[in-house]
């Protein structure tokens, strides 16, 4: 694996589209042009990836389905997409000055197995030179690799802002695919390499080595060693003196004056609020040891029955097991009493402890959850696929399996990542819903013999899309597939998440946001389900999704366990080991190159990607079940394939 050691280079934070005019009146249905029979396969991919490019650009301005009748319309697809790559999901993130100091005094955590580049965050798409398809000099790219984001929090006074580092949409949906000697970017598709939760991991060992006392418990009290201070603050002091321009650089001369004018601005904040900032950074660390160590890993990330379990920070490139860790958020927000607040006193938290009141009951409801935490959190890793984002009108249901509905698929997840209900960036995340409802997916970007095609969409229409995978389909299967992931949610996590998804949103509606994030449907207990499904117990499974552009979303099944379309109809052939990361395409059998690492550069010059070996012997990792397609001939399988290429 390759560090990326000049991730921070210079350049400036932009977003570059495709340059096609605005389109008023464009169908983006989900279905392909009716002339495709008229073209060969390298037409009509032109074709969609044109249709695509302008759904994105399209500049017009209409209401959405969370508008009443009194809201003006405000959304076009091109702020929906703006917002996508260039918005963070929350507002809590290390300070970016702090962070570029922080990565060079810790270097035996940040470059080595553990860089940025090594987490898949890769460059920007206008990285890369548009004429050779090269990586640009260091000093001319993006000062953060493509998926990190900065934002100020517009509740702090304008004197203390910074900008601080966070995921945008784009870091995990964004896919890059190698095809013709050029890295191409694929949005809507599942970035699949990143380590979301890895990332985690190097700011939680960060904050660890700041520390003089370290009580993961009760994170409120740690104290960050003074000697450490001092080292990362003359840092600072004497880069913003010596080289300002180092910090965000700028690709002009002009653009290099404002970032460094901008760069004794940040530092200045943070100096300024500098035990707060480091304060801020140990009590993440420390929030991070409580769901991380001292919960998951002890619970759940084990050897059970002689079976050995994944790590908890990974590697597992293209995955992470968003919903189980989520689980944590429970139990550490359960020690904090204004959680309790918010709920009704009927409240399932507060049962048998009705003759208490106030701070009394809410301190007890806390104890009560936080304590009983190894009985309702999970006993087992489910590391998932990121999925993909195209045309998500026809799931019926959210996740893989299912358990929420639309009104709550995008801000529950912005909650779990993010961590603080209070520092969610609500309002991007309303114009999400319309964007990827009708996001076209992109298409297969090789060749494709449409004849062969032809003699497989008959058998896939019958085997597959009537069968399952047909639009808006409601039901959850148990295709013998890992159980892990539908078995991930008990009904005591399912609350906890869901009141900090409905605080999230309460909080926001409260500051004057508007009440788009609160489901509607008549009671709370609706609601309730609304922003999670209870719980199916024996009945869990998984959906059978519509399967756009499906070539970019292997490796397959929930977990990522198979490597390709080949392998999946052909279970007795699925490798029990095999490399994740690779952005190197395997045509023949339709998914990334699985059976080789890559090679240092093979990418280009510079360029980074993040790979490691899938053990389908891990727990968790199982490649077992979902055999559909295993009594059809060679032929068969391989015309069902071909066809597939064009979904």
């Amino acid at each position: 694996m390759r560090s990326y050691f000049n991730l921070f280079s210079a350049g400036t934070l932009a977003i570059t589209l495709t340059a096609l005019s605005a389109c008023t009146e464009t169908d983006y249905s989900r279905e392909a042009p009716e002339a495709k029979k008229k073209h060969n396969w390298a037409q009509e991919k032109k074709l969609r990836e044109q249709q695509q490019a302008s759904y994105l650009n399209d500049t017009t301005i209409r209401s959405i389905s969370t508008d009443d009748a009194t809201r003006a319309p405000w959304y076009s697809n091109r702020l929906g997409y703006a917002w996508f790559t260039d918005s963070p999901l929350g507002l809590n993130g290390t300070p970016y000055v702090l962070l570029r100091a922080l990565i060079e005094l810790y270097p035996e955590i940040w470059h080595g197995e553990g860089s940025l580049g090594n987490l898949g965050f890769g460059p920007h798409p206008d990285d890369y030179d548009p004429a050779t398809g090269k990586l640009l000099p260091a000093e001319q790219r993006h000062p953060l690799p493509y998926g990190l984001v900065t934002a100020q929090d517009p509740n702090l006074p304008e004197e203390e802002r910074t900008d601080n580092v966070f995921f945008s949409c784009a870091a995990c949906h964004t896919g890059r695919v190698y095809v013709k000697g050029r890295v191409r970017h694929y949005v809507g598709a599942p970035n699949t390499e990143i380590e979301a939760q890895a990332y985690a991991g190097l700011v939680y060992k960060t904050g660890k080595a700041i520390l003089k006392i370290d009580n993961s418990t009760t994170p409120a009290q740690i104290q960050v060693n003074p000697a450490e201070a001092v080292k990362i603050a003359d840092f600072l002091k004497n880069k913003i003196a010596a080289d300002p321009a180092w910090f965000y650089g700028g690709r002009t001369d002009e653009a290099r004056h404002a970032n460094i004018e901008k760069a004794k601005v940040q530092v200045g904040r943070v100096l300024k609020n500098f035990n707060r900032a480091l304060g801020t950074l140990a009590q993440s660390s420390a929030k991070t040891e409580l769901m991380y160590i001292t919960l998951a890993s002890k619970l759940s990330y084990t050897e059970k029955n002689g079976q050995q379990s994944p790590g908890i920070f990974g590697p597992r490139p293209g995955r992470m097991d968003a919903f189980g860790l989520a689980t944590g958020l429970v139990a550490l927000h359960a020690k904090r009493e204004s959680f309790f607040e918010r709920l009704p006193g009927n409240h399932p938290f507060f049962e048998g402890l009705e003759n208490l009141e106030g701070s009394a009951k809410y301190q007890a409801a806390g104890q009560r959850l936080f304590e009983t935490a190894p009985q309702w959190m999970p006993h087992d890793p489910a590391p998932s696929d990121i999925k993909a984002l195209w045309n998500l009108h026809d799931n019926a249901y959210a996740n893989w399996d299912g358990n929420q509905a639309e009104e709550a698929r995008v801000i529950a997840s912005g909650v779990s990542s993010v961590g603080d209900p209070s520092k969610v960036d609500i309002r991007i995340h309303e114009a999400m819903n319309p964007l990827i409802n009708d996001l076209p997916p992109s298409p297969y970007p090789f060749n494709v013999n449409l004849k062969l095609a032809d003699q497989g969409k008959p058998l896939f229409e019958k085997e597959c899309a009537s069968a399952c995978h047909f639009a808006d389909n409601p039901k959850i299967y148990n295709v013998t597939t890992d159980m892990n992931r539908a078995a991930q949610i008990s009904p005591t996590a399912r609350l906890g998440l869901l009141e900090l998804t409905r605080e999230a949103c309460e909080r926001y509606v409260e500051q004057g946001g508007s009440d788009w994030c609160r489901p509607k449907q008549g009671s709370r207990e609706a609601d309730d389900e609304a922003y999670f499904v209870t719980p199916r117990g024996d009945k869990a499974g998984y959906k059978a999704n519509v399967l756009h552009g499906i070539w970019a979303q292997a490796p397959y099944l929930h977990n990522g366990s198979v490597p390709t379309l080949w392998h999946l109809m052909r279970p007795a052939e699925r490798p029990a080991t095999f490399i994740r990361g690779n952005i190197k395409y395997d045509e023949a059998r339709v998914g990334f190159v699985w059976n080789k690492t890559p090679k240092p550069d093979e990418y280009g010059e510079g360029d980074a990607v993040h790979y490691a070996e899938h053990d389908t012997s891990l727990r968790g990792n199982s490649n077992q079940g979902h055999t559909f397609g295993s009594q059809w001939t060679d032929d068969q399988v391989r015309a069902v394939i071909e066809y597939m290429k064009t979904l």
